[in-house]
């Protein structure tokens, strides 16, 4: 968590400082996206079927979760995002 925390905490000062923030905000939304459902979905086995009723809270932080990995791009898309910002500071300039 406090990697996501740091990811996040950096992209945001790059974009106060008008600094290109595409590479760094795709890898905060994957790690913390992906930290999340991984907590979630390890707090289920803890808990057992009791993860899964409306009662305990995991069973909405893991409905949650998941869509923090589906919505605004999904993990996959994330990874192509900083594949191709990675790949661009290699290319030679035109």
């Amino acid at each position: 968590m406090q990697a996501s925390k740091h990811l996040v905490y950096h992209a945001a000062w790059k974009k106060d400082n008008n600094m290109d923030v595409i590479k760094e905000a795709a890898m905060a939304k994957l790690i913390s996206s992906e930290s999340a459902m991984s907590i979630c979905t390890e707090a289920i086995q803890v808990l057992g079927g009791y993860g899964y009723i409306h009662e305990y809270d995991v069973e909405r932080f893991f409905r949650d979760a998941k869509i923090l990995e589906i919505g605004e791009g999904t993990s996959e898309i994330q990874r192509i995002i900083i594949a191709r910002e990675i790949l661009k500071s290699y290319q030679p300039n035109d």
